[in-house]
This record gives structure tokens, C-alpha cells and sequence, in this order.
């Protein structure tokens, strides 16, 4: 059955990242309290980017300002969500390290911004997120 996401803003997508991070924590077998965030913007080869994208990548994700950082989840949810209610096309969810009470996840993402009907993974009730 395909879903259609027809809304989006920082808490609906805030609860779509939750509950991605939430089946790894399963699968997983996890116990964690705090959670940390890496963005990895992905560029895609013979994708055109339109003029929202061209920010997304020049400011938003550019290097400077997302590599070697980890964020908060609402630090991650603030920066792709700038530009409600579009926000990038797909996000792969990845766990990276889990020690103590901390996970850390990354996300890698799209630098192409989509309303929320075009956005992908919707079959999974987390759009854009995909569980990797």
C-alpha cells in the first residue's frame, strides 16, 4: 500500500527521524540516552538541482558547517528542515557507534529539496527516513 506524506514541519519530521532511529534501536538491540547526529549531505550524479537546492548545498550542508560535527536531534531537525515544507528527498538513518548510554547516527541525505508528496520511503511511515 503506498502512503502519501501531504504534510510536513520540524515535528512531524522530528517524529519521522524518532522512529527510524527508534527500528534500529530495536533491531539492535540498543539501550541509549543520549543520541548524537552526523549529516552527510550525498551528491547525485546526473541530478539537476533547482534553486532551493543550490542553497541546501552552498549554505545548509556545505562542508564547513556539517563535517566533523555532530548535532543534537533537534540541531539536525532545525538545520534540514529549513525550508519547511520542503525537506531533502530521502535520508538514510545508519547507526555508527553505540558506547555507554550514546548512539551515534548518520544520516545521509539528499541535497534535493521536495514537498512532502514527492518525498520518498513514504511506504515506510517515516518519510523521507530509511532505515540502512
Amino acid at each position: 500500500m503506498m502512503v502519501r506524506v501531504t504534510q510536513m514541519d520540524k515535528e512531524i519530521f522530528r517524529s519521522h527521524l524518532m522512529q527510524a532511529m527508534e527500528k534500529i534501536r530495536m533491531r539492535e538491540q540498543l539501550e541509549y540516552e543520549e543520541v548524537q547526529l552526523l549529516v552527510e549531505p550525498m551528491h547525485e550524479p546526473d541530478k539537476s538541482l533547482n534553486g532551493a537546492d543550490e542553497m541546501m548545498r552552498l549554505v545548509v550542508l556545505a562542508p564547513n558547517n556539517v563535517q566533523h560535527r555532530q548535532f543534537t536531534v533537534d540541531e539536525a531537525v532545525n538545520l534540514l528542515c529549513w525550508h519547511v515544507p520542503l525537506v531533502p528527498l530521502w535520508i538514510d538513518v545508519s547507526l555508527v557507534e553505540a558506547e555507554q548510554q550514546r548512539a551515534v547516527f548518520r544520516l545521509t541525505c539528499s541535497l534535493r529539496l521536495r514537498k512532502p508528496t514527492q518525498l520518498r520511503h513514504a511506504d515506510t511511515g517515516h518519510a523521507p527516513f530509511q532505515v540502512v
